[in-house]
């Protein structure tokens, strides 16, 4: 559980092992501190994510075979099985999200530099994200340790944002 902490679900603090919380939830540790502090300011999250480094794959089942002739000329695609009408291909995931999908619907009046507003479908939550290229502007691969440099200076600068956030009315203030 080294990549993980846990955040007591009463007090909002953070635990590095899940025995020493009995009741808390997981959250990944370079976000850990973001999720415990919008906690215990009253802005309830819902689900977050630091963003990761990872090779994987989109799986894409059925595409119409029309669309075929495009997609064989993109690096980041790999043609399955072509069938008569039809074919199944993978797309190569280009890059992670640092994100904080909160319980409610809140307006920020501002975010922080490189974080967006995402819309979900119903609007009852919002969610703040900021999104990490795998690939530069030239579009070559970046190192590990590149990707995972830019996910943590996101979640410095949402610590910073969260810290000059005013407590949500009714809580008492934070020492």
């Amino acid at each position: 559980m080294d990549n993980f902490s846990i955040i007591d679900r009463n007090t909002f603090e953070v635990y590095k092992h899940e025995e020493d919380c009995p009741i808390g939830f997981v959250t990944d540790k370079p976000i850990a501190s973001v999720v415990a502090e919008l906690n215990k300011k009253g802005y309830e999250t819902f689900a977050s994510c630091s963003g990761h480094y990872k090779n994987e794959f989109y799986e894409w089942f059925n595409e119409d075979i029309s669309e075929l002739e495009e997609l064989k000329n993109n690096d980041k695609v790999i043609i399955k099985e072509i069938r008569e009408d039809s074919f199944d291909y993978w797309t190569i995931i280009d890059k992670t999200v640092t994100y904080i999908l909160f319980n409610k619907h809140y307006d920020f009046d501002y975010l922080p530099d490189g974080f967006e507003y995402y819309v979900s479908d119903d609007d009852e939550r919002t969610c703040i994200q900021s999104k990490v290229s795998y690939y530069d502007e030239y579009n070559n691969r970046k190192k590990r340790n590149v990707v995972e440099k830019e996910i943590e200076n996101n979640c410095v600068k949402l610590l910073k944002w969260v810290k000059d956030l005013p407590n949500k009315k009714g809580l008492i203030e934070n020492e």
